[in-house]
């Protein structure tokens, strides 16, 4: 449904870009996917968007990967900020629309620039469709394994850093020509470090390098000052300078990434505690101007939510099978085993199989690719605090699903053409390619007016008063009700997230919203 403009205002141009979700990426910026220029639904978004917003075409259309992946939305949120800056440079108002994961893409954008204290001052509205808001979860910051984690890494990287000083200091000695030995403090005097870098010495021995333990210390390298071969000489045009400069490098290497790989998962549990307070602080700012378009039927979100209680077997319990074929009376000999084993492996082994393989595929369900972290939540929205946003009007969620299904009924000759293919992996391809989309409510919102109304209804409200008001009285009764019991239901969680003090000015802008007002 067209919106309309007050005509004695000159409003200048303002842009909705359309970011897509997973496995919907495409190279070029004109097509048949919703969100390329020139597609069918592009049309008609248009034609229900105020006469001053235009949908980007051209180099204006936003790509990323669709990679299902935490790092691919983390990365494409960056790449959407990069995009929006000449916008923002030029002051330029602009509206984002997101299609499932695309949605997820723009909130990581919206944190990302609370974080970094610059608000978008150019972002009029942001629109979420079908989007499932995953919400993660880690050890606490001050936990005993991340405690124990940073006090390992510490420990580990004590002798990498000694190594490295070291290295430094046997190279400058060479190049300065201050020709001295490599001496090595002794066990007595460095602790657990001795046994830290006794499988060193060792391999060195075993690969060439003198290695002659004294009173002073371990002598290391077979260079002497005496000898008349300078030390830059010895290490650099030797076989045992050379392996006992790659042996340091290595001893530096492995010592510090272990201490890294120790420290990771203390950073990320860190890290993730720290962005629920960053996403209460990115709602505070761009809640107001949200809304989020969900079915209850939306099979993403609902598969998504069933990973979350999903527990798998994939090994067998060992057992002694029964005695059916002949041979099955001299495996009778091999009871014993069972009778060792199976305790230990049915009660020890395979749960932790089962949970690594479960918690594996999980993850790749997930796209959870963040170290140390857990979806412990798939919520339709942005912040955790707050109540379910609304779903979709209940006719609008039986007409949408009821077309779902009318088209997945085709879906069963197709499926009888791929199990009948010669060759699987070209019918698979084929039968990809038949496929409209139109099968799943997740991948058909698109496709109905009320939904192109609804997003045109949050680019409209970001307008002045005399606009919403005209478009409040020229659209549906109940999509306008629903429109402004969501814009209400997210006032009051923003106001519950506020700060008292900012409580007043918030609650002021909400209540001169004319949807409020009309309702």
């Amino acid at each position: 449904m067209k919106t309309t403009q007050d005509p004695e205002k000159d409003r200048p141009e303002e842009l909705a870009i359309l970011v897509h979700g997973t496995f919907a990426g495409a190279d070029a910026d004109s097509g048949e996917n919703w969100w390329q220029s020139g597609s069918k639904e592009v049309v008609e978004l248009q034609q229900c968007m105020p006469d001053n917003v235009r949908i980007a075409s051209g180099k204006e259309v936003f790509h990323w990967s669709g990679d299902n992946g935490e790092r691919a939305r983390s990365k494409a949120a960056a790449q959407l900020l990069e995009h929006l800056r000449p916008l923002e440079e030029s002051g330029q108002s602009y509206h984002l629309v997101g299609h499932s994961h695309g949605g997820s893409v723009i909130w990581n954008a919206l944190k990302l620039k609370t974080l970094s204290g610059k608000p978008l001052k150019g972002l009029k509205s942001w629109t979420t469709v079908g989007t499932p808001f995953l919400h993660h979860s880690g050890r606490k910051p001050w936990h005993l394994r991340n405690l124990f984690g940073v006090f390992i890494g510490l420990a580990l990287l004590r002798p990498a850093y000694n190594a490295a000083c070291s290295l430094v200091t046997l190279v400058w000695n060479a190049v300065s020509g201050r020709e001295v030995e490599l001496i090595a403090r002794p066990d007595s005097e460095v602790g657990y470090l001795a046994v830290l870098r006794a499988p060193f010495l060792t391999l060195g021995e075993w690969l060439g390098i003198a290695i002659e333990r004294t009173s002073e210390g371990i002598h290391i390298g077979s260079f002497d000052p005496a000898g008349g071969q300078s030390e830059l000489m010895y290490l650099f045009a030797t076989r045992e300078g050379l392996i006992l400069l790659g042996l340091m490098l290595s001893l530096i290497y492995i010592f510090f990434h272990l201490a890294i790989l120790c420290v990771r998962p203390v950073i990320a549990s860190w890290r993730i505690h720290a962005e629920a307070r960053l996403q209460r602080r990115a709602f505070e700012r761009y809640g107001p101007s949200w809304l989020g378009l969900w079915s209850g039927d939306d099979e993403a979100i609902n598969g998504l939510r069933a990973t979350l209680d999903l527990s798998l077997s994939f090994i067998k319990r060992m057992a002694p099978s029964d005695r059916v074929f002949l041979t099955d009376n001299l495996a009778l000999i091999s009871r014993p085993y069972f009778w060792v084993l199976a305790p230990l492996f049915n009660r020890v082994l395979r749960p932790v199989v089962d949970s690594f393989v479960s918690g594996v595929l999980t993850r790749s369900a997930q796209g959870n690719d963040r170290p140390a972290a857990q979806v412990v939540a798939v919520l339709t929205v942005p912040v955790s605090e707050a109540r379910e946003a609304p779903p979709l009007p209940s006719q609008l969620q039986k007409k949408i699903l009821r077309e779902a299904d009318r088209h997945a009924g085709g879906v069963a000759p197709k499926l009888r053409q791929l199990l009948g293919s010669p060759s699987f992996t070209s019918g698979l391809e084929e039968f990809s390619a038949q496929l409209s989309g139109k099968e799943l409510v997740h991948t058909s919102y698109f496709c109905h007016s009320e939904v192109l109304d609804l997003i045109s209804f949050n680019v409209a409200w970001s307008a002045t008063e005399s606009e919403n008001a005209s478009l409040s009285e020229q659209t549906d009764h109940s999509l306008t009700e629903w429109f402004r019991d969501f814009k209400r239901s997210i006032a009051e969680t923003d106001l519950q997230l506020t700060a008292p003090e900012e409580k007043d000015s918030l609650d002021r802008r909400v209540v001169t919203s004319p949807f409020r007002k009309a309702g």
